[in-house]
């Protein structure tokens, strides 16, 4: 792969792990941060100087790789009491019984296909990404916690505005919000899968994702994926994701995510 190519390939993986970080415009602070996957593919946003910006504030998830590669932990979603003292299974804990075989991973990492490429540093407890491995297929959920200082920096200081405002044009389904008794903004929606003979790229699965925006103007992401297809594919698509949009909804209140 040549370096432009290089560079095309990490702009529209970062792109779909960070949640399509661009230059604030005109359309307001979420615009910086709410394009589904499907519009992001198919019409492969070119990235700009947003996007490494972000990658340094720590946006990037996983700081290991598939435990097949040797650097990860593999844990049950019902962990023993010596696999709560890895991250993957302190995560399996926090999960609803059954969800799967719980992996950290490196979405950088893996779809670069090398075990070296640097990552930041996480700002969450659990930031990063997690393979679930059930009879069939592998999905994975991820976790990002983005600072209010970062959010402030993407969007001019105007923060985050509604993330289902433009969810028709941005193509997300079933976009919900409600204020939470605390103040903060819960937003939960579904991004279809992209088609992976349209994309050089690892193309993404069917995914549900919940976004948790704090009172101070930082938020919380979490993404329950089928999967992907494509370089570093970590095996079948599963059927639905590994958490229901109830699951997700639950999970991505839950204090220990942000401690």
């Amino acid at each position: 792969m040549n370096q432009e190519a290089e560079t095309e390939y990490v702009r529209e993986l970062l792109g779909r792990a960070v949640g399509d970080v661009r230059v604030p415009g005109s359309q307001g602070g979420e615009a910086v941060f709410a394009k589904a996957s499907r519009v992001r593919w198919q019409r492969r946003t070119a990235a700009t100087g947003a996007v490494a910006a972000a990658v340094a504030a720590g946006l990037v998830l996983g700081p290991g790789v598939l435990s097949g590669t040797g650097h990860g932990a593999s844990v049950a979603s019902t962990p023993t009491a010596g696999e709560y003292t890895t991250k993957a299974g302190r995560f399996a804990k926090l999960l609803p019984a059954g969800t799967g075989k719980i992996s950290e991973i490196s979405l950088v990492r893996l779809f670069k296909q090398d075990p070296k490429a640097p990552e930041p540093k996480p700002v969450g407890p659990y930031d990063g990404a997690y393979a679930v491995a059930r009879p069939g297929g592998v999905g994975y959920i991820s976790v990002g916690v983005v600072t209010a200082s970062v959010v402030s920096a993407k969007t001019g200081g105007k923060g985050l505005g509604n993330p289902c405002k433009d969810a028709p044009k941005d193509g997300r389904l079933g976009c919900t919000t409600r204020k939470l008794s605390d103040g903060r903004l819960l937003a939960v929606w579904e991004t279809p899968p992209s088609d992976p003979a349209l994309h050089p790229v690892p193309a993404g699965g069917r995914e549900f994702e919940a976004r948790l925006v704090l009172k101070d103007g930082g938020f919380l992401d979490v993404r329950a994926s089928t999967g992907f297809q494509g370089k570093g594919q970590l095996g079948p698509l599963l059927k639905t994701p590994p958490l229901t949009r109830a699951q997700l909804t639950k999970l991505v209140q839950n204090p220990a995510l942000l401690k």
